[in-house]
């Protein structure tokens, strides 16, 4: 048998066992321990107090207040005032929540109405619960959740209260991944809310985590006073206290589960266990601050108030209360005013290291002076090496000159290791920048080797590398590494990245949906919003593989407004996104409105980087693409061919890229009829393309998609249709079967079989088509209406 809750098991005892409750409890199986320990303190009150309460006759000898207290859980569409309620919330063990919203048409509001078990009522008294609700509603405080109302309906005793759309202060906490100081700021909101309610004589009696809400601002608001109490309230209904103990163990002082009579320090103790359970790292400070809020009453902090202190005390790096040591003090005040002690310290030790100062001076100066020699040295044979005359007439690219001088900084500043280092991180720093990638991740790993010791900065060159292995389209190396960086103790900052990096391998591999989840995780927790852009970014190009188009273009959208609000307007980043969004729209058959924004982009990288980059390269050939659907026919050709001539000065040994440009001019070809020139184009990008381990599935189908449509221009059509029926299983192998590129394969695919006369299948295959591309582009595009007007014929 299964019960929902203490309450049902109890009344399950008092039925089946009567003369003998715990005898019955011990012969309950698989049940939890929460709910096993509430029972027992529900047994131990009803067998104190058989005789001298109302706990015997109100649920003993009547199973109707538990039966009530059941109804009072299936109230979602009914009435209470002028609300009706919508969904239940929560429920505990003094009623339950239902989220409400107004239905008088004054205006719209939504609030929480609390409805108490009718149980709860009559153990209680209806009196006091509306004493108790008046004292509630008096308080207003921007922490605490405001009592709008309260009175009595059919369905019993009820309480209309501020509804907080948020999340628990312990989730809040994770979620957020927040340091120390900042769950402590939000601590002591809580506290003020606390130390609040107690001066106006209410005591909270529940307070634990999941009782304080952080809403939507990130501002932290007390709720559930249900079980609260006035200060100096007569508390002689045993039964209640009983009641009341069984329900908050965790987070009630030991007074409390003692059935005694509360003060404002059961709170107190409360409020340490709820410190403990939110600070992952504590210190000495803070391990002394909770255990005096959880000692016995005689040692415990008086008030919330003198517990908020202290906490104020340690955020501000001053001496808290409990500790009295001159050293501490000393302590403190270096955290708070360093420059000023250490001015002092240094005057102080600066009289008495006068001497050996004077000793040791020649000996420094002299080693300082040949390192700035060395440096010297180094810098003008880099000035001279850009001379044409040193160079027999020959100028040299900066990717060289950077590269000549890898090979001398170790033996030339051999004794300045940290020179050594900035020097190769800013020399890999610049190679990344130019495109030279494989170069830069060896010069990464060359300055790591110098300071593996600085973990901080060590996992920073880590993901640097890890960003160039995906410039590479290393997708598993970039991914080993982003998972061992994020096994490490890193930055809040370098865990954002390399989550987003983690992620971008992951969509770079084929791994969609696991890509957008981690994507998604990044982006809540980046802070800096350059960052949030950037990872807004390769959300968009997660969304594209995932055929999520109005989607990509609105994150692109959103990622451009950042960057133009933060950044100055011929920023690279702005640039890229520009190209980016061109891109998409590009895919959506905006072709002007692409080309306007791409030729942005496009001109503010040529500036950034020069026309011999591969991004500049791979620009060109997306801007080319979007003239060439303008039937700019000449001005596509001319910048596609240029963009392939950079892609072999850069690359000798291909690379997808090089391949990429041969899709695109065999598409151009193709387009204008030039079916010679076009197929020539697919075969040598697929030839280029059998020396390329890891190659983006999209640019093989592209190139055996257009040797199939010339197939079906050159009237080949049993070639055609067997080369289409090869890339449909190729694309559903890897897009999903619902994927766009799948529809427009099949689209590419009716002539063939119309010419071949397979009415039929082509029938088959054009639904499908139809009903692919309408739940990606919409029923009115393009693409359906011609697929609509082909079949329309058979």
């Amino acid at each position: 048998m299964k019960f929902s809750d203490s309450l049902s098991l109890f009344e399950y005892l008092l039925k089946e066992h009567p003369n003998n409750l715990m005898e019955g409890l011990d012969g309950i199986k698989n049940i939890s321990n929460d709910m096993l320990n509430e029972t027992k303190q529900l047994i131990l009150a009803h067998n104190k107090n058989l005789q001298q309460t109302q706990f015997h006759q109100s649920i003993s000898h009547s199973t109707e207040l538990l039966n009530e207290n059941k109804k009072i859980e299936s109230l979602i569409g009914k009435h209470i005032s002028h609300f009706t309620l919508e969904a239940l919330i929560g429920s505990g063990g003094m009623g339950v929540v239902y989220l409400a919203r107004r239905n008088d048409g004054k205006f719209e509001q939504k609030v929480a109405i609390k409805i108490v078990y009718p149980t709860i009522t009559v153990l209680h008294g209806p009196q006091n619960l509306t004493r108790e609700a008046q004292y509630l509603a008096k308080l207003n405080h921007p922490n605490i959740a405001g009592v709008l109302d309260a009175g009595e309906c059919e369905f019993g005793m009820y309480m209309v209260m501020e509804y907080i759309e948020g999340t628990t202060f312990l989730s809040y906490c994770q979620e957020q991944n927040l340091n120390t100081k900042q769950r402590l700021l939000l601590f002591c909101k809580v506290c003020d809310a606390v130390n609040y309610a107690h001066q106006n004589r209410v005591i909270h009696a529940d307070l634990k985590p999941s009782n304080i809400l952080i809403n939507k601002q990130g501002e932290p608001k007390l709720v559930d006073f249900g079980v609260a109490r006035t200060i100096n309230s007569e508390q002689t209904d045993f039964v209640v206290n009983e009641y009341i103990k069984a329900l908050s163990q965790e987070y009630a002082s030991p007074e409390q589960l003692a059935g005694k009579t509360l003060t404002t320090q059961s709170d107190v103790y409360s409020l340490g266990k709820i410190l403990s359970s939110i600070l992952t790292k504590p210190n000495h400070e803070l391990d002394l601050i909770m255990n005096k809020s959880t000692t016995s009453i005689a040692t415990r902090y008086m008030s919330v108030h003198s517990l908020l202190i202290d906490i104020s005390l340690f955020l501000a790096d001053k001496p808290i209360s409990l500790i009295e040591n001159n050293f501490y003090f000393i302590k403190k005040a270096f955290k708070r005013n360093p420059v000023q002690i250490v001015l002092s310290l240094c005057l102080f030790f600066s009289i008495i290291g006068f001497s050996a100062s004077i000793w040791n001076k020649n000996i420094i100066l002299q080693q300082e002076m040949k390192t700035t020699e060395n440096i010297a040295n180094f810098m003008i044979d880099a000035f001279s090496r850009g001379n044409p005359e040193v160079n027999a007439g020959h100028s040299i690219l900066a990717k060289d000159l950077l590269s000549k001088h890898l090979e001398e900084i170790d033996g030339k500043l051999s004794s300045s290791p940290n020179i050594q280092f900035n020097i190769k991180y800013a020399v890999a720093n610049s190679l990344y920048g130019l495109g030279e990638y494989a170069q830069a991740i060896n010069t990464y790993k060359s300055a790591l080797q110098i300071h593996n010791k600085n973990s901080s900065q060590s996992n920073t060159i880590k993901l640097e590398i890890t960003k160039a292995y995906i410039a590479l389209r290393e997708s598993d190396k970039a991914l080993d590494l982003s998972e061992q960086v994020l096994l490490e103790k890193i930055t809040d900052t370098n865990r954002t990245t390399a989550l987003w990096l983690k992620g971008k391998a992951l969509d770079q591999k084929g791994e969609f949906q696991q890509a957008k989840n981690i994507l998604k995780n990044a982006l809540v927790i980046a802070n800096n919003p350059i960052m949030k852009a950037d990872i807004m970014l390769d959300i968009a190009h997660n969304q594209l593989n995932l055929s999520m188009y109005k989607e990509s273009i609105k994150s692109r959208q959103q990622a451009l407004k950042i960057f133009q609000h933060n950044l100055p307007e011929h920023h690279q980043k702005i640039a890229y996104t520009q190209l980016e969004l061109a891109a998409m729209l590009h895919n959506l058959t905006r072709h002007q409105e692409a080309i306007d924004i791409g030729q942005k982009g496009l001109a503010t990288s040529i500036d950034i980087y020069g026309v011999n980059h591969p991004y500049v390269a791979k620009s060109m050939q997306n801007i080319a693409i979007m003239y060439n659907k303008l039937n700019k026919t000449s001005k596509a050709r001319q910048m596609l061919l240029e963009s392939i001539e950079i892609q072999k000065k850069l690359y000798p040994m291909p690379i997808q890229d090089n391949v990429i440009g041969y899709v695109h001019i065999g598409n151009l070809e193709y387009m204008n009829d030039n079916f010679k020139e076009a197929e020539e184009h697919y075969l040598h990008g697929l030839e280029l393309a059998k020396n390329i381990a890891k190659l983006n599935p999209y640019i093989t189908i592209g190139l055996q998609n257009g040797l199939a449509n010339i197939y079906t221009k050159t009237k080949q059509f049993e070639l055609a249709t067997t080369k289409f029926d090869n890339l449909i299983n190729l694309t559903q192998q890897h897009f999903g079967e619902r994927h766009a590129r799948v529809g427009l394969i099949i689209r590419n695919a009716l002539p063939a079989y119309i010419a071949l006369q397979k009415n039929e299948l082509a029938k088959e295959k054009a639904e499908l088509a139809i009903e692919i591309l309408s739940a990606n582009y919409g029923n009115e595009h393009t693409y359906v209406k011609k697929i609509q007007q082909m079949i329309e014929t058979l």
